[in-house]
């Protein structure tokens, strides 16, 4: 799954007049407003969390499996997005730690895919892990090439869109896990043992 990444959207030409507005995030969690291409590729702020519109309570959906996304009644009538970022966090499962590790392409622009319902809002669409990763957790958002994205927006299924895009990966201190932080360091490379550590310096 993906549950947090990072994105620093200042100082971006290619993000246009949102690099001006948006604040740079190193730890974007659910619920949070995020910044997205909707269907026509227009630049748009959505909350990260869809609930279908026959839902009685909200169900606070973040993740959408790429292979089930065509049969779960919670996205029937979903249109197309793309989430935008320079990163994500996933935690490795070490006995009964968990070690987070981020995972990037040296600061270049990630297009995730989303769907989302014009009601709610807005869920990032995974993928099996690329083999290069499953070590670390055996989902990650289906990333989108630029092609890619067009395609995506226009109703290509997760098979036609899907890539081998690499990235690279790093450990972070577990500091990540708190989700009320969100600094530049969360991204700083540490050794297991050091991300253990700074466990202690959650506020």
């Amino acid at each position: 799954m993906c549950g947090r990444y990072t994105l620093t959207a200042s100082n971006r030409p290619e993000l246009g007049g949102f690099t001006t507005t948006s604040i740079d995030r190193f730890n974007i969690a659910p619920q949070s407003d995020v910044l997205v291409r909707n269907e026509t590729l227009e630049l748009t702020l959505m909350q990260w969390d869809l609930s279908p519109p026959w839902a009685k309570s909200p169900m606070h959906i973040f993740n959408a499996r790429a292979e089930t996304l065509a049969e779960k009644p919670s996205f029937r009538g979903t249109k197309r997005c793309i989430f935008i970022a320079d990163g994500w966090y996933e935690w490795q499962k070490l006995g009964s730690e968990k070690q987070p590790w981020y995972h990037h392409q040296d600061g270049e622009l990630l297009h995730f895919a989303g769907v989302y319902h014009p009601q709610s809002g807005c869920a990032i669409v995974t993928q099996a892990a690329h083999p290069a990763i499953e070590h670390i957790h055996h989902r990650q958002p289906l990333l989108l090439t630029d092609k890619a994205m067009v395609m995506w927006a226009e109703g290509a299924s997760p098979q036609q869109v899907n890539s081998d895009m690499a990235v690279k990966t790093h450990c972070v201190s577990t500091m990540v896990s708190n989700a009320r932080l969100d600094d530049p360091s969360l991204v700083n490379p540490v050794n297991a043992n050091e991300s253990f550590i700074q466990r202690d310096l959650w506020i």
